[in-house]
């Protein structure tokens, strides 16, 4: 029954065509997608993910049931190699560096380069522009920002105007949505991505956090670092094409919603304007049964339980990468009572101690919902973040690169994780912070605590994601589009009215002190002389 009034309850009865373009078709970001596609399904809605041609093969693996989902293919020559270049070049020893400039750099080689370049490709497609004019609704990954800018296209050279845009940030918060949205950011108590700083600053830590964001602010007309990679990330497609000059800088006119995988159960609270919404916590949720092989080894480790270890797809090749870290964190696994899980794609040299089983693959939050997971040491991604949260395991975090530092804050200043410095690696010094969050009930507690909260809501973070795509399209975003959007740095921040302030006061200042210095030498006898 309620089924059938969900078919027919979105324009007089028609189900939606929606298109979803989490970047292309793999990796952590596509995952957080996939829920979201699965309840616009169940709500009776037609969905179709956009990947380019040599990935669909990979979108298919990533989605339990494929069949339930359309796929909208474009061609883009060599895009995979490229990327896995690109990814094998600069992404492992980028991990282990401390110079976040190299960081930028990597990620606007990336924007400039390789996602402008697939985006070229799609706009090369002319018979695949005409199919995307049939589409109700684009969800689109905020890192590739491509749906934008067909949307541009087709509002000026097809007069098609109604394609309701939702984006996505599946990482920590970004100050680049808070901008494009209109939503405030302050420098005084929401910390820059990368800073390492919690919502509680020293006077030092928000002069630094301020200095930071009034750099990228005015110089770069963007919030933080990150950001002014997005920004240009198809910047060359607007003069190609002849689009709306603005989406150089600003989307916001062609975006009705905003999406961050974020929830105030764990993340320091900040005002939102009513255009975003948090959906924190996307790919968490109920764990699914293990298979045999695993289940065995998982009721195998009795009291002591067991430990999960994985630096995520890109860092678990770091037995051949980093060969000396691995043994650091092996023998360490080597001196604790509990067994340990360990994700890389291959056996390190030395053999394994007993108590550790290496698997190339794990399905992490199934593995987390089991009653015998004692904690989970990774690298922090927002993904795994909320899954840990969801099932109440806590974390040990070894933040490399993105916005691994800041999921390690909220972590930490949650109390149901710690951190390791990835500076100071020793097999000893692992030890003691693994040893730590086993052995001290308080992480448990926090994260029981936490995880009550997290999941104490109406709806599930992508039921919730889904039924505000369906509000934008049946009624537009405009009455959540607050007037920030077309305001200025200076307008939103009442700085213009401030220098006029100032300039007034100093002006009534200088009238009154010439005023009383007149009467007062008005005022004064005069001496025999005069």
């Amino acid at each position: 029954m309620s089924i059938a009034f969900l078919l027919f309850s979105f324009r007089g009865g028609q189900s939606a065509n929606i298109l979803i373009s989490g970047v292309f078709g793999q990796g952590s970001h596509f995952l957080t997608f996939i829920p979201i596609a699965e309840s616009l399904f169940q709500r009776g809605h037609n969905v179709t993910f956009l990947v380019p041609e040599s990935f669909l093969q990979n979108a298919r693996d990533s989605v339990a049931d494929p069949d339930l989902f359309h796929f909208e293919l474009f061609r883009s020559v060599g895009l995979k190699e490229n990327l896995r270049t690109y990814y094998r070049d600069h992404l492992g020893d980028l991990g282990f560096s401390e110079s976040k400039w190299n960081e930028v750099k990597m990620m606007r080689e990336l924007f400039t380069s390789i996602y402008p370049a697939a985006c070229e490709d799609l706009f090369e497609d002319h018979e695949l522009l005409r199919r995307l004019r049939e589409y109700d609704g684009y969800v689109i990954d905020v890192t590739w920002l491509c749906g934008v800018y067909v949307k541009a296209y087709l509002a000026k050279y097809t007069d098609t105007k109604n394609i309701s845009v939702t984006i996505v940030a599946p990482m920590a918060p970004l100050p680049y949505i808070f901008e494009e949205a209109g939503s405030p950011f302050m420098p005084s108590y929401q910390p820059l991505p990368g800073t390492k700083l919690s919502s509680s600053m020293s006077f030092s830590e928000r002069f630094k956090n301020t200095m930071i964001y009034l750099i990228c602010v005015l110089l770069f007309d963007m919030p933080d670092p990150l950001s002014v990679g997005i920004s240009v990330d198809m910047s060359r497609l607007v003069k190609k094409y002849d689009l709306d000059p603005n989406l150089r800088r600003r989307i916001g006119h062609y975006v009705d919603l905003y999406f961050i995988n974020s929830d105030f159960s764990v993340e320091f609270p900040f005002p939102l304007m009513p255009n975003v919404i948090p959906v924190g916590g996307l790919t968490s949720g109920p764990a699914k049964p293990l298979d045999k092989d695993l289940e065995e080894f998982m009721q195998s480790s009795g009291d002591h339980g067991v430990v999960l270890y994985s630096l995520g797809s890109y860092y678990s090749s770091i037995t051949s990468s980093h060969p000396d870290i691995i043994k650091m964190f092996v023998d360490a696994f080597s001196r604790i009572p509990q067994k340990v899980i360990l994700h890389v794609k291959e056996p390190p040299s030395d053999e394994l101690p007993d108590n550790v089983m290496m698997l190339p693959w794990l399905p992490l939050n199934d593995l987390l919902g089991h009653s015998k997971t004692r904690a989970l040491l990774y690298h922090g991604g927002n993904n795994g973040f909320y899954e840990a949260l969801y099932h109440a395991v806590p974390l040990v975090l070894m933040p490399l690169v993105g916005d691994h530092d800041d999921v390690a804050v909220r972590a930490v200043s949650g109390g149901f994780g710690i951190r390791i410095d990835k500076r100071r690696l020793s097999s000893e010094y692992i030890y003691e912070q693994v040893n730590e969050v086993l052995t001290n009930p308080k992480y448990q507690n926090n994260a029981n605590r936490l995880s009550a909260i997290f999941r104490d809501r109406p709806m599930s973070p992508a039921d919730t994601a889904a039924f505000w795509i369906e509000h934008v399209m049946k009624y537009g975003g405009d009455h959540l589009r607050p007037s920030t959007q077309i305001m200025s740095f200076f307008q939103i921040y009442s700085l213009d009215v401030a220098a006029v302030a100032v300039m007034c006061i100093s002006f009534c200042y200088l009238v009154v002190k010439h005023f009383v210095g007149y009467c007062f030498r008005k005022g004064k006898p005069k001496t025999k002389r005069e």
